[in-house]
Order: structure tokens, then C-alpha cells, then sequence
């Protein structure tokens, strides 16, 4: 009887350890699946996320980019190593040609969304005319004798960095007066204006703009990407006289231009050029 009652009460023990690890089991089964299917919604989520840091607009796709680099690379018979894309905007082409027809080339008459990209060998500039993929590409010779190649701007030759109160400062120097001029925008709206060795400070003056128009200009700033731009001067043609050099300074950096090539600027430079010259002019009015 004794010996009945141990045997059952073995029996039960192990029947009840069975259940409870089988209950264990799909319990981690269960949990196991959770834990899984968390995860991958959790990585699902996190590589969309990484997507959506990596879509940026008006920022050039690497593979149109690579593309008009080995092109150009191609046709010149040099390394790419020596090519860089110095400008680029987005364009709507009026025809399937990309604005640029070949002899006795027959243009779908469609407009094509697209990119318009200036790349340099640090001497020329070439400008392309290409599709949104870069499927379709073609090189604008025309354009190419109206671009100026930029050239770095020696380090010794760098104006001095800005104070924290300014944003932004244009010296101007050359002409047929050979004088020189440094203009700076303040945070606070001033605009000051000196005459560089000017001993009696006779031609100093300072206006004022609004905060609005500040922080428009430094939107405009932001939008044409004039960081982009930093350090590079665009020189005047071999053999010019007689012109005004540009040396505009933002917080993030230095740009050079001369009056007689202002018009072959890249187009985005053009417009931060525009931009303060019209906050200069409407101190003027």
C-alpha cells in the first residue's frame, strides 16, 4: 500500500513536471515569437527611419553624380580623381534632347525633369545637361566658354574670421580709384561701411535694416548654399584691368569674385550675390 501510494505520488509529480516545462516551452515559444517579431518591426522601422535621414532635397544623387564624372573622365582621357562638381541645380528640360540637340536630331517634345551640373579640373569648366537618373546625359559645349573654373584661395590670403555679432562682410578693393571698402551686416540690423586707410574716417557710414531682412538674407544664404562655396575665388580673365574684386565673408567660410565675370558665377553664388546687394541697396533708398 505504501509502496501504491509513493508510485502514485511519483507518477503525479512527474506528470505535473511535464506540464509545467511544456507550459515553459511555448511560454519561451511565445515569447521567443515576440521578441522576434519585434525585433524585425523594429528594424523595419529603424531602416525606414535611416531612409527617410538619407532622402534630403535638391541634394545631388551619388549615382547621377559618378556618372557625369566618369563621362567627362572618358572623353578627356583623364582620372576622375582630377574632376569635382563645383555647382549644380535642379532643371526642367523642355525637350527630351535636354535643351541640347544633336544635327538634324528630332526632340520628343516633352518636358523632362532633370539636373543641370558645372564640373571642374580646377583650370576649365564643363557644364552637363542630364536627366533625373542619369540615363540620359549630355555635355553643353556652348556653356562651357562662359564658366569659370574657381581656384582655392591660399591661406595666407584669407580675410580674418568674423566676430559673432556679424553676419556677413564684403570687402571690395580695385577699380579705376584703387580704394578699398569693407561693408558688414550686424546681427542687430546695422549696416557699417568704412573706407580701409581712410586716416579722418570721412567716408564712414552706418545704416541700419531690419531684423526680418536679416534673417531673410541669412535664409537666402542657406538656400543657395554659399558654404559651398567656401574659399574659392573666381578669378578675372587674363589680361583684365581696371575691375573691382569681391571678397564676401560668412560665418562658414570666404568667396572671391571679380564685377567682370559676376555674370558666369554659378548660378547659386549669382543669388547670394543678389541678395546682398539688395540688402546694401535698400539702405540706400
Amino acid at each position: 500500500m505504501l509502496k501504491n501510494y509513493f508510485n502514485t505520488n511519483q507518477a503525479r509529480v512527474f506528470t505535473a513536471l511535464i506540464l509545467t516545462g511544456i507550459l515553459s516551452v511555448a511560454g519561451g515559444l511565445t515569447l521567443v515569437k515576440d521578441a522576434t517579431g519585434a525585433s524585425a518591426n523594429f528594424s523595419l522601422e529603424r531602416k525606414n527611419e535611416v531612409l527617410k535621414e538619407n532622402i534630403k532635397p535638391n541634394r545631388l544623387p551619388r549615382p547621377l553624380a559618378n556618372a557625369v564624372l566618369r563621362d567627362l573622365a572618358r572623353r578627356q582621357g583623364i582620372s576622375i580623381r582630377q574632376l569635382q562638381i563645383v555647382d549644380y541645380n535642379q532643371q526642367t528640360w523642355r525637350n527630351g534632347c535636354l535643351e541640347l540637340p544633336q544635327a538634324d536630331e528630332i526632340c520628343t517634345e516633352a518636358l523632362v525633369p532633370g539636373w543641370r551640373i558645372v564640373v571642374s579640373n580646377g583650370k576649365e569648366n564643363w557644364v552637363y545637361h542630364t536627366n533625373q537618373t542619369g540615363s540620359a546625359l549630355r555635355l553643353n559645349e556652348k556653356a562651357n566658354e562662359n564658366t569659370l573654373a574657381p581656384v582655392q584661395i591660399p591661406a595666407s590670403e584669407l580675410p580674418p574670421p568674423l566676430d559673432r555679432d556679424i553676419v556677413f562682410r564684403q570687402i571690395s578693393s580695385g577699380g579705376f580709384a584703387g580704394r578699398t571698402y569693407e561693408t558688414v551686416l550686424l546681427k542687430d540690423g546695422r549696416l557699417i561701411r568704412v573706407r580701409i586707410g581712410d586716416a579722418n574716417d570721412s567716408e564712414r557710414s552706418v545704416r541700419r535694416v531690419s531684423g526680418q531682412q536679416v534673417e531673410q538674407f541669412v535664409r537666402s544664404l542657406k538656400r543657395s548654399r554659399f558654404s559651398k562655396f567656401r574659399n574659392l575665388s573666381y578669378p578675372a580673365p587674363s589680361g583684365a584691368a581696371d575691375y573691382i574684386t569681391y571678397t564676401l565673408t560668412s560665418q562658414e567660410g570666404t568667396v572671391q569674385y571679380n564685377d567682370i565675370s559676376q555674370n558666369n558665377l554659378p548660378k547659386n553664388l549669382q543669388t547670394a550675390v543678389k541678395a546682398w546687394n539688395q540688402i546694401v541697396a535698400s539702405t540706400q533708398s
